[in-house]
């Protein structure tokens, strides 16, 4: 293994991590790993992160895609995104190589912003009380506001509950037997503060403190209020039954990693079918899910899963009504009506 020099790196306690990367390369040979590694080497970093976030959206789950990825972000300066990725490493790949370099990475970057350690973040995850002491029920985690917000909601805190009681009876086993977490803030801002610094505020496209949630390796984050451009005002809260939709949505998605449903050659066929029938303004309106890569089918399976255990938004009716032979196959497959 060659060495790296430190102007590769600006923070030198990302050092043990980089080294680990290199040597691990080999693990995850696939053609975005692969083409990132080589951008990294040679110091293009936003190249690699692209390629690593490709990577890891294809199926990539390895540890060191994950923290090629953060180190890629610490190494332009976006620090709010290090950490995030940082805090996937250690919740996704605990004692792992990767998840010590990952803790001294953290401690590098807060030390060096100036800002108070891990440990005493005022926006550290609250395991709340529920009616099971075990299981991702147990693992519904709520994030105190920051900026004047308001706490999250009752009604949306129960509303997640609902949905765990909700999913199928195998799905909600292998996501007990999991390391899953679902953690509900008011906003992307209040569990990380540092990533205003990294939102695109004039962008036609929605930016992450728009959108109603994201995953994390099994972190499955549910943002119950979207922020106001220019602004560090919240909007009004999302409807309980869309946070609902959201348990089922997020909670396919991590078992579909498990399991790559979503690839199943049969649920593809029923899928393509479905997809012929959708033209014209419907084929704009319905963009996300007839995408040609493997998200067309993964956001279908996931959004209807969310809306069979009784969640419901914005693209439910038309889900329902333009994926009949989709929502069979996957009824049967999960065991729900």
């Amino acid at each position: 293994m060659r060495k790296l020099h430190s102007v590769l790196l600006l923070l030198p306690a990302l050092l043990p991590g980089l080294a680990l990367s290199i040597g691990c390369a080999l693990a995850a040979p696939d053609a975005e790993y692969t083409a990132g590694v080589k951008d990294y080497n040679a110091k293009n970093f936003k190249g690699a992160s692209e390629h690593f976030d490709k990577a890891i959206r294809n199926g990539n789950k390895s540890a060191t895609a994950w923290l090629y990825s953060a180190n890629s972000f610490a190494a332009m300066g976006q620090y709010p995104r290090a950490l995030q990725t940082y805090d996937v490493i250690l919740k996704s790949f605990g004692n792992t190589p990767e998840a010590t370099s990952a803790t001294q990475a953290i401690d590098s970057i807060r030390k060096r912003q100036g800002m108070a350690p891990a440990a005493s973040s005022a926006t550290t995850p609250r395991v709340m009380p529920s009616g099971s002491t075990t299981g991702l029920m147990a693992r519904i985690v709520v994030i105190p506001p920051q900026f004047g917000h308001a706490p999250v909601l009752p009604a949306t805190i129960e509303a997640a509950r609902e949905g765990v009681a909700a999913l199928p009876a195998d799905m909600r086993r292998r996501l007990d037997e999991s390391d899953a977490r679902i953690i509900i803030a008011p906003n992307m801002i209040d569990r990380w503060p540092e990533s205003k610094k990294d939102l695109d505020e004039n962008s036609p496209a929605s930016n992450l403190a728009e959108l109603p949630g994201r995953i994390y390796g099994k972190d499955m984050c549910i943002y119950e209020r979207a922020k106001v451009r220019h602004s560090d005002a919240l909007k009004d809260a999302r409807p309980p039954i869309f946070t609902r939709l959201q348990v089922g949505n997020m909670g396919f998605q991590v078992v579909d990693d498990m399991l790559n449903i979503s690839k199943d050659p049969a649920l593809r066929k029923e899928w393509e079918a479905d997809k012929q029938g959708i033209t014209g303004s419907m084929a704009t309106i319905l963009a996300t899910f007839i995408k040609e890569d493997d998200w067309g089918p993964r956001e279908t399976c996931s959004e209807l899963c969310g809306t069979m255990i009784g969640g419901r938004d914005e693209n439910s009716d038309n889900l329902y009504r333009y994926f009949p032979r989709t929502k069979k196959w996957l009824a049967a497959k999960l065991g729900l009506k």
